[in-house]
């Protein structure tokens, strides 16, 4: 038990202790941080919340996806064009603009999703408190 105390328990303790005083914001720290949000208005940046910032990188990643599904179509359709009747290349276009469609209706929801998610994060983090 005593060796369990001296491996274990005693660091533990230690740092329960510490982390309190190490994790505790300074005053030169929020000297600093005030600095710079001073800084930062002065220079024209605006501060966005985090749900602003996430939806953004959200509509940003499936507007890629949406092209590389744009590019698909195109792709698909041109090998439907030059075909020439081989009925292989027929059905391989035709798969690739059936999976394509589907892919863009799956990316259509999930851009309706996000920003279902995003707007409502957003509202839920600057509503007012309810007053009891």
């Amino acid at each position: 038990m005593q060796r369990f105390f001296l491996r274990i328990g005693a660091p533990a303790i230690i740092f329960l202790l510490s982390a309190p005083s190490a994790l505790a914001e300074s005053e030169a720290a929020k000297a600093l941080k005030g600095g710079l949000t001073d800084t930062a208005k002065l220079a024209g940046y605006q501060s966005t919340s985090l749900p602003v910032i996430i939806g953004n990188v959200i509509k940003a990643l499936l507007g890629v996806v949406g092209i590389i599904f744009l590019l698909i179509t195109i792709y698909a359709g041109i090998m439907y064009m030059t075909a020439a009747g081989d009925t292989g290349k027929v059905d391989k276009a035709k798969k690739m603009l059936t999976q394509s469609l589907i892919g863009l209706v799956i990316i259509i929801g999930a851009y309706a999703f996000a920003n279902f998610v995003v707007t409502q994060l957003a509202v839920a983090t600057t509503a007012a408190p309810v007053k009891k």
